[in-house]
Order: C-alpha cells, then structure tokens, then sequence
C-alpha cells in the first residue's frame, strides 16, 4: 500500500518520535532542547520524505533517528558545548529518562501534526510556496520559474504563509 506524504508523516509522528527524542536528549542531555532538536530533524524529514519509499522499515526508523542526533549534535556546537562521543550514546530502544514521561512525548507528536494540518490548510498558492522554498529550499527565482509568477510575488507569498500559520497557531494555543 502506497502512503501519501500526510500518512508518511503521521507514521513518523506515531512510531518514530519516541526513538528520536532518546537520540537526541542522549547527545545534549536536556529534555527541552531535544525536543527542540526533534522539530528540526522532522522539518528536515518533511524535505525528504518523497524519498523513503516505505517509512514502516527498520532503515527508516534509524535515518529518523541519525537525523534526530546529527540535528542535535549541530545544536549542541551552536550553543558552544562539545557533543559528545559516539560511544556515549544511548541505543535506538533505549528508555527515554523518566523525568519526560509519555504524557510530553505525545504532546511534542501532537504539535507536529497539528503543524502538518494547519500547513495543509493553507491556500494552494501559498502551500506550493512554502514547499519550495522552505521544504525543498529552492531560491526565490527558481521558485517564481517553477511557478510561472515573479520573484516579489514568491516572496510576498511566503512572508504571508508565514504569518497565516503562525496566526492560527496563536488562534489554536499551539
């Protein structure tokens, strides 16, 4: 059975964010920034989930989790702390630490599906925009000729993506 992107996605959420948070806090060893790390490695996944054909096999879970660490691993060096060795970290099954229970872990999964939903809300115009430049990171001008529109009119595009996603966030609490 072949999923659609939105299913691709929710199935990370489900299954794999448990095993990226661990990934991730056993790099930075805090709870809040490893969630933070794992919004940015799903950001990340979100530009290359056309490529992972069937997101249910094991290889899928570990590029989820190499992706979760490695993020952490460059927010760790920006925040001037030395990550830490390979051999310190923590296997894929490894328990998440106590002090983060499953109650923040579905709450963290939830905010990445609520930020999905709202992204495919917005109008096509703007959801097309926001796709290419911000999942496929391509230029304004390569955008526009993909488009068929001009570069202001991309740009003003996805200023107003933008800010319509982070209103109805506000609007939902999220």
């Amino acid at each position: 059975m072949q999923m659609t992107r939105q299913e691709k996605l929710n199935y990370i959420a489900d299954h794999y964010m448990k095993a990226m948070w661990a990934k991730a806090y056993s790099v930075i060893s805090d709870a809040h920034e490893a969630e933070d790390a794992c919004q940015e490695a799903f950001i990340k996944i979100i530009k290359i989930i056309d490529e992972i054909e069937d997101v249910t096999e094991l290889r899928s879970r570990a590029l989820c989790c190499m992706i979760a660490k490695n993020t952490a691993i460059d927010m760790a060096r920006k925040n001037g702390r030395a990550a830490p060795t390979e051999d310190v970290y923590m296997e894929l099954d490894a328990p998440v630490p106590e002090r983060d229970g499953p109650e923040s872990i579905a709450a963290s999964n939830e905010g990445i599906k609520q930020l999905a939903a709202l992204i495919e809300m917005l109008p096509e115009s703007y959801r097309e925009v926001l796709r290419l430049r911000c999942v496929y990171e391509m230029s304004a001008e390569r955008t526009a000729e993909i488009l068929g529109i001009n570069a202001n009119t991309v740009n003003i595009r996805l200023s107003r993506a933008r800010k319509l996603l982070k209103d109805r966030m506000d609007a939902d609490g999220s």
